[in-house]
């Protein structure tokens, strides 16, 4: 008589389950994380408005940099966190995900999209904080006289600033347009979540790739809060 082989179906059933929920917890907090580095940059502008240092209208561009210093360095410090965060919330989300054969290369691009997108925050926190250290320090010293070339030498370094801005404003977008159009099926979110993160994902693209402005980006928390809450519940269901 045969020896009865043992049964791993249910093992790597479980693992299989286990590791899914894994991923879930990861993408839930990395996006609450995102959330909340986001926050930064609304607190900085409200307290640089705020500070009685940036109201005289005769201020200089070494005035200027100096008293905005502690909260330029609160932007930098936030994006480079939310982009890290964003980062490790698609790939968690992502690691998640079966793939069919189908849409491989689909999801494949989404993926590099929303990755291109932390990159571009941390690349952007790094250029905010350049600007805080010596590089700030020497556009504040340029020796003319006239100060409106000073402004006209920092405006032009904080352009790149913007465009690595843009670029991940982009690219989170068409990550989450990817992600509510195959979402569901996939098992990573619901109905209401694929259809808050649509909205989202337009508001947040469509004023940058106009306009050039940014302000679409300040509705990121739409679809980062019910992401984290949609994953971090799938998470616990899975454990």
């Amino acid at each position: 008589m045969n020896p009865k082989l043992p049964d791993v179906a249910p093992s790597t059933a479980s693992t299989a389950s286990r590791t899914r929920s894994s991923a879930f917890s990861v993408a839930g907090r990395a996006a609450l994380v995102a959330a909340i580095a986001w926050l930064a940059e609304p607190i900085a502008f409200v307290a640089a408005l705020m500070n009685p240092a940036n109201m005289d209208p005769d201020q200089t561009l070494a005035e200027f940099w100096l008293a905005g210093l502690p909260f330029s360095y609160l932007v930098g410090v936030g994006e480079i966190v939310f982009g890290v965060a964003i980062g490790l919330t698609v790939f968690a989300a992502e690691a998640a995900r079966p793939i069919p054969e189908t849409r491989r290369y689909t999801v494949s691009a989404a993926r590099a999209l929303g990755l291109l997108a932390g990159a571009a925050m941390i690349v952007a926190g790094a250029v905010q904080l350049t600007g805080n250290g010596l590089a700030g320090m020497a556009l504040a010293q340029i020796p003319v006289e006239d100060e409106g070339t000073r402004w006209l030498a920092r405006q032009s370094f904080m352009v790149g600033h913007e465009a690595l801005r843009l670029t991940a404003c982009i690219g989170f977008a068409a990550w989450l347009v990817t992600l509510a159009r195959n979402g569901r099926s996939d098992g990573l979110i619901g109905r209401g979540v694929a259809i808050t993160i649509i909205i989202a994902a337009t508001l947040i693209a469509l004023p940058g790739a106009a306009t050039g402005l940014l302000t679409g980006m300040n509705l990121v928390l739409l679809a980062l809060i019910p992401l984290a809450i949609s994953f971090l519940r799938r998470a616990r269901i899975g454990a």
